[in-house]
């Protein structure tokens, strides 16, 4: 019994010291992926709320919902981490009728959000293709267009 509370308190220290680093690794890859959806926008476009995140399985799917003015011009830029080669962005009215969509083989797709195309209401989907990893940041930021 000696010989295993040594070893159980070498596993908890090493917890301990290893634990903040794996925290500030997924932030610098969080970070990473908002600068990349961010680095998207023109000038005259308007984040609108914050860069929505989601770590994703291949195949996997995640949905956010924003509210928009109808009269309005939005852009919707997505963009992946390092090891993601393709994400599919997917944009759809309350009634879930296609608004606009980028299947494109890439990693950083848009969708275009024109006056009364959507209503008050836009749904985005955005689907992992392809990662080189078991899972993959996503990221998803909706821009207005300034008049």
């Amino acid at each position: 019994m000696k010989i295993k509370t040594p070893l159980l308190a070498c596993a908890v220290a090493l917890a301990a010291v290893t634990a903040p680093f794996a925290v500030a690794q997924q932030d610098t890859i969080n970070d990473y992926v908002r600068a990349m959806v961010d680095g998207f926008a023109d000038v005259d476009e308007t984040l609108v709320g914050d860069i929505q995140l989601e770590e994703l399985e291949i195949d996997a799917s995640a949905e956010f919902v924003f509210d928009i003015d109808p009269e309005k011009t939005y852009f919707v830029y997505s963009a992946c981490d390092d090891d993601c080669f393709d994400i599919d962005l997917y944009g759809q009215d309350a009634d879930e009728d296609l608004v606009d969509a980028d299947d494109e083989d890439d990693a950083t797709p848009i969708l275009v959000v024109m006056p009364g195309a959507s209503g008050d209401e836009l749904h985005v989907i955005v689907e992992l293709v392809d990662c080189e990893t078991e899972t993959c940041v996503v990221g998803v930021g909706l821009y207005e267009a300034d008049d």
